[in-house]
């Protein structure tokens, strides 16, 4: 099956030679942040030291690998398998584009994308936004990586370019008349039922000011339910993962493709 990997992607993605107790370097990093996304915490130092080697093991051992503690091309593979699986596409020419977006931020979540050693950190936040950190507010990337995934699934450009800033799409979705404001929505001028699967939502702090964005799973009279990253239960716009939530109308625009 094709993938959708984009360079960002593809550096977290690629392998190079073996790496042993006594490596320290970035790769070790990832190794550690891998291990902690798939349940064997450790500090994430980029030294490959004893707590490494033995979690390193662990892993492998529940990947049917041999539990040697050195991490090779396929203890990397089964390590780094969630982005994998995330990126997959199905060539879909001719077909609309908003259900697509869906069903890729659908297929993200269920490899539970979520951040490792801190703040807006780890290698999902880096997929989707090419880098990470604490200003790494990855909820526009999250988003945006499945409109991309959408737009080559159907072998077209996307309809805008995509933004780490919830400002610049919304802004960029007026210049084409994608925009539509929560107040067309509440007057009835625009049918709660034109926001089609895949559109996004937008969290409104002021009437030019938006705080958090995420896609479209279904919409009806009272809410809506959504995929959407860096956020948690609470609904928080600096969460840790990407899941699926249900929010109200209020203070929300819209982006309909």
């Amino acid at each position: 099956m094709p993938q959708y990997s984009p360079s960002r992607v593809s550096a977290e993605l690629a392998f190079s030679t073996p790496l042993a107790r006594g490596s320290k370097n970035a790769r070790v990093k990832r190794v550690q942040e891998w291990l902690t996304l798939q349940g064997f915490a450790l500090a994430i130092d980029s030294d490959f030291g004893g707590a490494t080697f033995t979690q390193v093991q662990a892993f492998q051992a529940r990947a049917g690998l041999p539990t040697t503690g050195i991490v090779d091309t396929a203890t990397y593979a089964a390590l780094t398998a969630p982005l994998s699986r995330a990126i997959d596409y199905a060539p879909a020419a001719g077909q609309a584009l908003s259900p697509l977006v869906a069903h890729y931020a659908a297929l993200h979540v269920t490899q539970h994308p979520r951040e490792a050693g801190g703040d807006n950190l780890g290698p999902w936040v880096r997929a989707y936004l090419g880098w990470d950190g604490a200003g790494a507010r990855w909820c526009a990337g999250f988003a945006c990586f499945a409109l991309e995934q959408a737009a080559a699934a159907v072998g077209k450009p996307p309809p805008i370019k995509s933004s780490a800033s919830c400002d610049t799409l919304a802004d960029r979705a007026k210049t084409i008349g994608k925009f539509i404001s929560g107040a067309r929505i509440a007057s009835g001028q625009v049918a709660k039922s034109a926001i089609t699967p895949g559109s996004f939502f937008l969290v409104r702090a002021s009437p030019t000011d938006w705080v958090h964005v995420g896609v479209v799973k279904s919409a009806s009279a009272d809410a809506f339910t959504t995929y959407e990253g860096n956020t948690n239960d609470e609904g928080s716009s600096n969460g840790f993962e990407a899941v699926e939530r249900v929010r109200g109308y209020k203070d929300k625009d819209f982006i309909i493709w």
